[in-house]
């Protein structure tokens, strides 16, 4: 789903409890997704200390999706869908790549020289520290990936 630069406001969507869309596993891809969940999640309320976090989440877990689980094809897309539920904003993010788990914790060395780091894991590692909540699944050939962000940041909590 190219936009061409314009991201739809949820506002302009027709009401309804979920929304939903599809995008070619790409790269170029990466800056209308994000722009299109940051605008639903900003439209349903979401305080902008939480959005960058939201995006951050998504851009890493769709480069991850479009690098590693279709290992660069094409031809792969990534379906997404989002709702709010309460005063959280939830997000599934699904692919028919290779089966992989970006909810498994790791534990990258955080004081070890940066230019010294071993290649991989902090990616997901950022993603577990900004996101209240992640699942994974994985069904009829699909990893279902959701996330889940408080809209607002709990009075006194760390942003």
């Amino acid at each position: 789903m190219n936009l061409n630069g314009r991201i739809p406001s949820v506002l302009n969507m027709p009401i309804k409890s979920e929304h939903n869309a599809v995008f070619t596993a790409s790269i170029e891809e990466l800056p209308s997704i994000c722009g299109m969940v940051c605008q639903a999640a900003k439209d349903m309320g979401m305080a902008d200390g939480n959005l960058w976090k939201l995006e951050t989440a998504v851009d890493e877990a769709c480069t991850n999706i479009a690098c590693y689980g279709y290992k660069g094809r094409k031809d792969g897309k990534i379906w997404i869908r989002w709702r709010l539920k309460g005063d959280q904003f939830v997000i599934v993010i699904e692919d028919e790549g290779l089966p992989f788990d970006q909810t498994k914790p790791t534990h990258p060395d955080l004081s070890a020289d940066i230019c010294k780091r071993k290649v991989g894991g902090l990616g997901r590692f950022i993603m577990q520290k900004f996101m209240d909540e992640m699942h994974y699944d994985r069904k009829n050939d699909r990893n279902c990936l959701t996330l889940v962000k408080k809209l607002q940041t709990e009075s006194g909590a760390e942003d």
